[in-house]
């Protein structure tokens, strides 16, 4: 029987999503964007591409968002992102979750290891700061694109693994 696979954690705004406050509900002018409560929300293009990526072979992957889980419930919902409420893990979960969650996992975000709240998310998880995989910020003005990122990633997922399958063995 082959040993499953470390799953992955990955962020949602700025890495999936990008969402700004607009006062007094108004107008989305952000293409493709759609309103959340007071956040006009839209999607990174390849967010369904790096989902897809990810999840292959049957891989568990999880929100792990400073986010409020309602607003990262709506989000996915929205954008079908296939979160549902066993797979996403909010700024509450995230503080108040048991510290070395998942050491072999790793996680994907917009912020280096050094920002508080990725240094957060490492402790929460138990992950060495190599694990964190950091993607090209989805923001204004530009929009950066992660096609880059996404032609590495099956290398990554590989490591991942073969670094999973040889601590099994020991």
């Amino acid at each position: 029987m082959q040993p499953k696979k470390p799953p992955l954690f990955i962020d949602l705004d700025e890495t999936l999503i990008h969402a700004r406050e607009t006062p007094d509900g108004g107008p989305v002018t952000l293409r493709n964007s759609r309103r959340i409560g007071d956040y006009e929300v839209c999607v990174r293009p390849e967010a369904h591409e790096l989902l897809s990526v990810c999840r292959a072979g049957g891989r568990q992957v999880f929100l792990f968002t400073n986010a409020f889980f309602g607003f990262a419930h709506e989000a996915s919902r929205l954008f079908s992102l296939g979160f549902d409420d066993h797979t996403i893990f909010s700024f509450a979960m995230i503080l108040n979750c048991r510290r070395n969650l998942s050491p072999a996992s790793a996680l994907i975000d917009n912020l280096p290891p050094s920002a508080e709240s990725t240094r957060e998310k490492i402790r929460a998880l138990g992950i060495a700061p190599e694990q964190v995989w950091v993607i090209p910020a989805f923001e204004p003005p530009h929009f950066p694109s992660a096609k880059l990122f996404l032609l590495g990633l099956p290398l990554r997922l590989e490591r991942l693994d073969r670094l999973a399958r040889s601590s099994a063995l020991c």
